[in-house]
């Protein structure tokens, strides 16, 4: 890898968040086909990928030489958690749930942490601590190698200073996910609301937007309606 790379050029996709853009540079149509078409090779990441882990916050992050994961508490999954608590009145801390799942790369990995300055260039920086899923652009996908390049997000409340978006790239052989959100709703919330949980995952599924608590409640409003 070169010692100078551009956010602009390795992930056009992130670039808005760290240059100041007169137009977007990212074709999200070419990209779409690009994920469609290799919908086989990604598996249950195809689903997610397109942001829909965004603001998922990162519950670990483990490097060992030859597999990488990174685990996450599904926001999608805890925003509609969170509704159906608030919505039915159950006594459930929703501080106190998780719905977790992994990313994981198994295989010739390289993992390298970014930070970003105000004209795009990366630079190399030690692993550090992250807190926040925010974004990823899938940047290599073929036989031998996937390579993701994520941006994630590192709090500073306790040096007293703003936050800061950090890339990160990742590629291994293969990309594996590991899907424990059901596990994680059955201890929470028994088997009350499978059917109800059954229509939220088809709708997540789907292009759907379903990250939002106002649109979790038209969900929900839409399921009871078709179960009167």
């Amino acid at each position: 890898m070169n010692d100078k790379r551009n956010i602009q050029t390795i992930a056009p996709f992130l670039a808005d968040d760290f240059v100041d853009l007169e137009e977007s540079i990212f074709d999200t149509e070419e990209y779409s086909r690009f994920l469609n078409q290799n919908s086989g090779r990604l598996g249950i990441f195809k689903k997610y990928s397109f942001c829909k882990l965004h603001d998922s916050w990162i519950i670990g992050i483990k490097h060992e030489k030859d597999r990488f994961e990174m685990t996450l508490n599904d926001f999608s999954t805890f925003v509609f958690a969170d509704t159906i608590i608030e919505k039915y009145k159950l006594p459930i801390d929703p501080e106190k749930i998780s719905f977790p799942m992994t990313i994981e790369f198994n295989g010739n990995i390289e993992i390298e942490y970014n930070s970003v300055d105000k004209n795009g260039d990366l630079r190399k920086i030690d692993p550090i601590d992250l807190d926040e899923y925010l974004y990823e652009q899938i940047t290599r996908l073929d036989k031998e190698c996937v390579e993701i390049v994520f941006q994630l997000w590192k709090s500073n409340l306790k040096e007293d200073k703003p936050g800061e978006r950090i890339i990160v790239i990742a590629s291994g052989k293969d990309l594996v996910i590991n899907e424990n959100q059901d596990k994680a709703w059955i201890e929470t919330f028994g088997h009350d609301y499978d059917e109800i949980y059954d229509y939220f995952k088809e709708q997540f599924d789907s292009d759907r937007y379903v990250s939002d608590h106002n649109e979790c409640e038209k969900l929900i409003e839409e399921f009871e309606n078709m179960n009167k």
